[in-house]
């Protein structure tokens, strides 16, 4: 009864669209009775909801000669053992103007001609989305309340074919509404509004097939029972779950795919080869799904089962799984990166092929290049290679290649990303790069062929075809060779195109219709015409490689082939290389990566052309935007870090590099055409936090950058974000302000909301400069209490430089203690602490601790530093030939900091101490010397060190302290390290008759580092020589 009751609530304000019909639409009739011949209150609601038409450009949708069938009284039901079917005794409703050319019908009131099969009828989209929802609504509803309690089946919608119609034409609507702006947007798939409404779609109609499938399923088990479901809803959800942007909707629908494909080999089972009785066993040996009645049952199951059968259309073959619906699924699996899935229907279709007489299933070429398009978006050019070759075997012979130009430009597309893969090794990648050009020629070889009438269809590669190969070499990692190969193509498109253009209108265009006519169709209609889109992929990859001059060359070649165009009228083949916006982007974002002294100065200039150029072309195609300007902005910001040196007046670096990014800044917000955004204040903050440290007038700096914040919310009303603040701490702890300069940096963290990692670290490293150690080990204690309080210690770690900031802060006070304190966070980060989450202690953790220990005047900092070495060089891998250069040069300044520590071991530390001090002096040079990493020795500051604790730690007439000396020196100049100050320590610490031995030999030998031979100095910085 509630049934009832709801749908009579539908039914009054639904049959309000009844009065808005007339005689050009296709109406159900408003007298359908039942099948179950009750009353036809719900018949008329069903045909209602099933017709309401469309408007479409303010006028009605006139669809004239179309018709559409209804149940008659006498309808009976067939049951077979696995098959249940109905046969339904139709009439036909004309409209009335097509009525005329009606004549007899009764050809459609006897059986099926097709047995078992349902009465044909069209699904026409007479629809809108109102009566489509409300359809949908009808079949959800009364299929939870069914499943709560029992409706009988004199009132079920599923028996009413205008209810059906209804919602097969509801289906048909959530599948294919979305089609017209697809083809407006173009390319756009991404478009996020677009996607959700594809989700939207797909989730309603998949609601709705469940319902349909649920009420499908209980009919069967009824002895009288209908069929609910037809090829036509199998089709539409298909359809529609096939162009959901959503994973799971396109497993669904591959999933229904193969139950429509089983279902429709179930019923043409007779045009089988080899068909035997064993159906269950042919759809295995095809790999289809069967229907399993146990699982009819299974109602609380999410997925839904394959039915026994459906109602077939034959006169609707549009709607039957044929290629078309498979590429389309295909096509989804490819959106996911899916292509193995892909792959698997594509293999299907091919069995399938093989297996049937009446074969819609003839994979074609668009469902090889959708395959090949998959393997592409996978970066992966040797499967889709291996699809190309498969695609020329079987829609190819001897004399006919399979291929197209759009399944040979997305396997050549899929070794070009396959060689731009970042974890890819340097060979593979420019192996990647050869192969996508190897199929370029192969595209050519086939066109000489099509010359000489050997093969019968022409593939010519196009703009599209270079330009996958040119990106290929631009995004080779071995990149000089990448670079000039992609030159070397970029030359050779520009001749094609060039000689297209010469030739001939007539001979063009006839050339054009026989590719046309063949397989070998889908080139690009511009031909070899290059655009814009060729030159920024190799712009972008000079980009990458920081080679600006290369990059400024191809620009200025971009300028003058486009002036050479508009020379010629706007024609010619160069007419589409027009610079754009994204071509100086990427030739500003060169200079802003490359970070030079100049690249504030350059990347400006560019701007200025930009600027120039853009206001000729009044289509905006090359106009400054927003990111045009921040480019500019992060270049002033790099320079902005240099120093000015006096031999170059004229360059604009320092603190002048950071006020004309201030300059830059006023210009945008000045516009009337782009405003600046938060990235742009917070690279103008930047660039003077970059100043702060170059500059002597670091705390007007920092104030200027201060001075941002409120200008980016006063003037702009932009809020400022972390980034904003951490570059004014920064500017202030780079400031040399002192203490002042550390307060005023803990006085901003006092007021930001969220302070990260990173701005606690800030101020805790302007403090470390100003020499308060104390005050930023408070800062520590107070962020990690705050890490406790909040639970944020347990999902993630505090970055190691916050604490080698203190360590740096340790080592700098002249604390007595201070290198007990750098000793114990040390330990702390050494031990971890399960409550904490501390990180590991890095290379620069125990150097800071080294060198608080040399500046420390305790006894026994010697024997401490050698324990701090130990545990360092315990952290390392044990093939120290594995690690880099600048890891060594750390590990020698470790070992050079024992040395110190050792030499200036206090003069009342006590014999013990001092002895112990000597032993450790003499062991790490030892060390050091027998390294088996031969590239890891003593350097010059290590002899200078150790002479200088000999001269300290050794009385003078010590006959250890000369032998030690002696033979350090001896080293140092076999090394070619002596320097004036080693030799200048060792005279002052030897006697004149020590100095004179070490000249044995030398006709010159007066004590003077100048007579010395120069080889003995060959390594040692010319500087140090004097």
């Amino acid at each position: 009864m509630m049934a009832v009751c709801r749908l009579s609530s539908y039914r009054r304000g639904l049959l309000m669209l009844t009065k808005r019909c007339d005689h050009n639409r296709v109406c159900l009739t408003d007298a359908t009775v039942s099948i179950s011949s009750g009353s036809g209150v719900f018949s008329l609601l069903y045909s209602t909801v099933a017709s309401p038409y469309q408007k479409t450009g303010g006028s009605l949708w006139s669809l004239k000669g179309s018709y559409c069938s209804h149940f008659s009284n006498d309808t009976t039901v067939v049951r077979g053992e696995k098959h249940t079917h109905t046969q339904r005794k139709v009439r036909q409703y004309n409209p009335p103007k097509a009525q005329n050319k009606s004549t007899n019908h009764k050809h459609h009131q006897g059986g099926n001609s097709h047995k078992h099969h349902r009465t044909p009828f069209h699904s026409i989209r007479l629809i809108n989305e109102s009566a489509a929802r409300e359809t949908t609504k009808l079949f959800t509803q009364l299929q939870k309340e069914s499943s709560q309690k029992y409706i009988t089946n004199v009132h079920s919608p599923w028996r009413d074919r205008a209810s059906l119609l209804a919602a097969e034409q509801a289906l048909e609507f959530w599948a294919h509404r979305n089609n017209q702006q697809q083809r407006n947007n173009g390319q756009r798939k991404n478009n996020f509004g677009h996607s959700h409404r594809l989700e939207t779609d797909a989730q309603t109609a998949l609601d709705l097939f469940t319902s349909l499938h649920y009420f499908h399923i209980q009919e069967a088990k009824l002895s009288d029972g209908v069929s609910v479901l037809t090829n036509a809803m199998y089709s539409h959800v298909i359809d529609a779950l096939s162009k959901s942007p959503k994973m799971e909707h396109v497993s669904e629908a591959d999933r229904l795919l193969r139950q429509f494909i089983s279902l429709y080999v179930v019923e043409n089972s007779t045009s089988i080869k080899g068909a035997h009785d064993d159906m269950q066993s042919t759809l295995l040996s095809l790999g289809l799904p069967f229907h399993d009645a146990t699982n009819d049952i299974d109602e609380q199951s999410s997925r839904l089962s394959i039915p026994a059968s459906i109602s077939w259309n034959y006169k609707d073959k549009h709607h039957f799984p044929n290629q078309i619906r498979i590429t389309g699924v295909m096509r989804g699996q490819v959106r996911q990166l899916r292509p193995v899935e892909a792959e698997s229907l594509l293999h299907l279709q091919i069995k399938l092929a093989y297996s049937l007489q009446r074969n819609p299933f003839q994979p074609n070429e668009i469902g090889y290049a959708t395959l090949i398009d998959g393997y592409s978006r996978t970066c992966d050019g040797e499967n889709a290679e291996r699809i190309l070759q498969l695609m020329k075997g079987r829609l190819g012979d001897d004399t006919y290649n399979g291929a197209n130009i759009v399944a040979y430009n997305a396997a050549i597309s899929a070794w070009a990303r396959s060689a731009s893969r970042a974890d890819t090794a340097t060979s593979e990648s420019r192996r990647a790069a050869e192969k996508a050009e190897q199929l370029l020629r192969e595209m050519w070889s086939l066109q000489r062929e099509s010359i000489d009438n050997r093969v019968n269809n022409q593939i010519l590669p196009d703009v599209v075809s270079y330009s996958s190969v040119i990106s290929a070499y631009a995004s080779c990692l071995d990149r000089s060779f990448g670079l000039k190969r992609a030159e070397e193509l970029l030359r050779e498109l520009e001749a094609h195109a060039e000689k297209e253009c010469n030739e001939s209108m007539h001979d063009f265009k006839q050339q054009q219709k026989h590719v046309a006519k063949s397989r070998g169709g889908g080139r690009h209609p511009d031909g070899f015409r290059l655009n814009s889109t060729v030159y920024n992929a190799l712009l972008q990859a000079y980009a990458n490689a920081g080679d600006t001059s290369s990059a400024e060359r191809l620009l200025e070649r971009m300028i003058s082939l486009h002036s050479r165009s508009l020379k010629e009228g706007g024609g010619g083949p160069f007419r589409n290389v027009s610079p754009n916006t994204r071509t100086f982007n990427v030739v500003l974002n060169t200079w802003a990566k490359k970070g030079t002294r100049e690249a504030g100065a350059k990347a400006n200039e560019l701007l200025r052309i930009m600027e120039d150029m853009s206001t000729v072309h009044e289509d905006g195609i090359n106009q400054p935007d927003t990111i045009s300007y921040n480019t500019v902005l992060a270049a002033w910001s790099k320079s902005a870090a240099y120093g000015k040196a006096p031999s170059e007046a004229e360059e604009i670096v320092g603190k002048e590099a950071a006020y004309k990014a201030l300059e830059l800044l006023d210009l945008i917000e000045q516009s009337y055409r782009i405003k600046p955004d938060r990235i742009s204040y917070n690279t103008a903050i930047s660039a003077f936090a970059n100043a702060a440290q170059t500059c002597e007038s670091g705390v007007l700096m920092a104030q200027e950058a201060d001075a941002l914040i409120s200008r980016m919310r006063d003037r702009m009303g932009i809020e400022p974000d972390d980034y904003s603040f951490n570059g004014v701490l920064l500017a202030w702890s780079r400031s040399s302000g002192g203490m002042s300069s550390a307060q005023h940096c803990e006085s901003i963290l006092r007021n930001m909301k969220n302070p990260t990692n990173v701005s606690w670290s800030t101020v805790i490293n302007a403090y470390a400069h100003a020499g308060g150690a104390l005050e930023a080990a408070a800062l520590l204690k107070e962020m990690e209490d705050i890490r406790l309080q909040s639970g944020s210690h347990a999902s993630d770690i505090l970055p190691i430089v916050v604490y080698n900031n203190l360590l740096h802060a340790w080592s700098r006070n002249s604390d007595p203690d201070a290198s007990k304190y750098a000793e114990s966070i040390l330990n702390r980060l050494e031990s971890g602490s399960i409550s904490l989450n501390l990180p590991k202690p890095d290379v620069i953790s125990y150097r800071l601790v080294l060198n608080a220990l040399e500046h420390t005047k305790d006894f026994d900092k010697a024997e401490r530093a050698k324990s701090i070495l130990a545990r360092f060089i315990a952290s390392l891998p044990a093939d120290l030939n594995t690690i880099d250069h600048q890891l060594k040069d750390e590990i020698r300044g470790a070992y050079n900091s024992v040395l110190a520590a050792c030499a200036y071991t206090p003069s009342n530390a006590g014999d013990q101490a001092r002895n112990d001090a000597a032993r450790i002096l003499v062991e790490t040079l030892q060390d050091l010397n027998n390294s088996k990493d031969i590239t890891l020795g003593p350097n010059l500051e290590s002899f200078s060190v150790f002479i200088q604790g000999c001269t300290h730690l050794f009385q003078p007439d010590s006959s250890d302290r000369a032998l030690l000396m002696r033979s350090a020196l001896k080293e140092c100049c076999e090394k070619g390290l002596l320097d004036s100050k080693i030799w200048d320590k060792f005279c002052k610490a030897s006697s004149e008759e020590e100095v004179q031995s070490f000249f044995a030999g030398f006709k010159k030998g007066h004590g003077s580092f100048a007579t010395l031979p120069i080889d003995w100095s060959r390594n040692a910085a010319p500087s140090m020589t004097k």
